[in-house]
């Protein structure tokens, strides 16, 4: 909801620019909207025009980096879980406890990243306990042999990176475009469409132009705003290989 919300601010902001340079246009002098004042005007808003282009781009750079990285992140969790579940499934039939226990920490993990309709996902909480669980699992077993000591320390070994990339995905909450960041393009662009306002005739055309403009900028910061925070709204991550390898260890 709040990317929709910058979305409509974005919106507001620059139409209001136009809108303000079309009700100013009206109240100034014939000699302020000279040929010589437009230059100056055009190309000063040409500076603010690249500025904002560049800040544009940082801000797609950034919020595609933040979605590969959590893409890549639930990518590596899933390899993870398979390995865990197939070096469990070589430890013999003791290790049917913590293959369990793994089975339900990636369903929680699924719903956590997934949640059904109609449903609130498992609480954190709910997922570090049973992943720790796991990891107790682990510990009370009792290897006979060398082959099984390696794999009850592989399968420690993978439970700990399972634990690490859990918090390391849920501590991708914060946005990586600074606040200040999209207030300041936002003002840009409302200066911008102000300009354009200003020596705009005002009719019908000009104002509909005007507001598909608005409309197809504000409509892109809503879009990086939601690529910037793929775990839920229009623009999700992937999360395929997470129920793939579910259905992997449950077989």
């Amino acid at each position: 909801m709040i990317h929709v919300v910058i979305g409509l601010i974005s919106f507001a902001a620059i139409f209001s620019g136009a809108l303000i340079g079309l009700f100013v246009r009206r109240r100034l002098p014939g000699h302020h909207l000279s040929t010589e004042t437009q230059s100056v005007v055009t190309v000063s808003v040409a500076v603010i025009g690249t500025l904002s282009a560049l800040v544009l781009g940082l801000m797609i750079s950034a919020a595609n980096s933040s979605f590969s990285k959590r893409s890549d992140e639930v990518r590596e969790l899933s390899l993870q879980v398979i390995r865990v579940e197939r070096n469990l499934r070589r430890y013999g039939p003791e290790a049917d406890a913590a293959r369990a226990r793994l089975r339900a920490w990636a369903t929680i993990k699924l719903q956590q990243l997934s949640p059904e309709k109609g449903r609130p996902p498992p609480s954190p909480q709910t997922g570090i306990e049973t992943l720790e669980s796991l990891q107790d699992a682990l510990l009370v077993l009792t290897p006979k042999d060398e082959r099984q000591k390696y794999l009850q320390t592989l399968c420690l070994t993978l439970s700990s990176t399972l634990i690490y990339e859990r918090w390391s995905l849920e501590q991708q909450t914060e946005h990586s475009i600074p606040g200040p960041f999209l207030v300041l393009l936002i003002f840009w662009l409302a200066i911008v469409f102000a300009s354009f306002g200003l020596f705009a005739p005002a009719n019908a055309t000009t104002i509909v132009a005007l507001f598909l403009c608005t409309l197809a900028v504000s409509g892109g910061i809503y879009l990086i705003e939601e690529l910037d925070n793929p775990l839920s709204g229009l623009i999700q991550i992937p999360f395929d290989s997470m129920r793939r390898a579910l259905v992997e260890i449950t077989r």
